[in-house]
């Protein structure tokens, strides 16, 4: 399941979110290598921002965090726009109904890589069923080869923005995705999704108790 973590329930996920940060610092930055900023064991940057929509896989809604992916709006800067702008031939897209996905990690504990491969799709119906709750009808990215191979060819309508910049591992290209209903249902027929992925309440996880009698009661 993915839980989608917005301005109204932020304050509810603020472990899994510390939690996200760190595992985005070992991904990006003690493996990969890239020079983007830290704060302390955290990967955090500008545009982790309180307009930033966050979506979070999860087994369970109090279990580890095993994919992630942010969501931001077009309109102020954003990844593509600042860092990327020669990946594409035109204009880049923008506008209040074209959203930029980025920062798409798994964790780095997960080590099958069809386990993987499968959070991956999961993560696309979820940026697919987000952007349609939000009414969004783009969906905007720039990812490195080997995400890019996967993304391409996931089932949904997408297109690459322009010529691929770097060589190697460093490879990165852009590309523009069409939010459509019938976009998401191929996208779940094909990697065998029956039912919506995206969770939108409170996290709740209280702890164990102690009943008078010295039972445990859990909520």
């Amino acid at each position: 399941m993915i839980f989608l973590v917005n301005a109204e329930n932020r304050s509810q996920f603020a472990a899994d979110l510390a939690a996200m940060h760190r595992q985005r610092k070992i991904v990006f930055v003690d493996r990969a290598g890239w020079n983007v900023p830290v704060s302390g064991d955290q990967e955090i940057d500008r545009y982790d921002r309180d307009d930033t929509l966050y979506l979070l896989a999860k087994d369970a809604p109090c279990g580890p965090i095993l994919a992630s992916v942010r969501l931001l709006p077009t309109q102020r800067p954003h990844l593509m726009s600042e860092l990327f702008p020669l990946a594409c031939l035109a204009a880049i897209p923008r506008g209040p109904t074209v959203w930029e996905a980025s920062r798409m990690c798994v964790a780095p504990g997960l080590r099958a890589e069809r386990r993987a491969h499968a959070l991956v799709w999961e993560m696309v119906c979820g940026v697919l069923e987000t952007a349609l709750l939000y009414g969004i009808d783009q969906v905007v990215f720039a990812v490195n080869r080997a995400l890019l191979r996967l993304v391409l060819h996931c089932g949904w309508e997408v297109r690459p923005l322009g010529p691929r910049l770097g060589a190697g591992e460093q490879e990165v290209a852009a590309a523009a995705a069409t939010v459509t209903a019938a976009g998401l249902r191929a996208v779940r027929q094909r990697h065998g999704i029956s039912i919506p992925a995206t969770r939108l309440h409170a996290r709740v996880c209280l702890p164990a108790a102690t009943s008078a009698a010295g039972s445990i009661a859990t909520p």
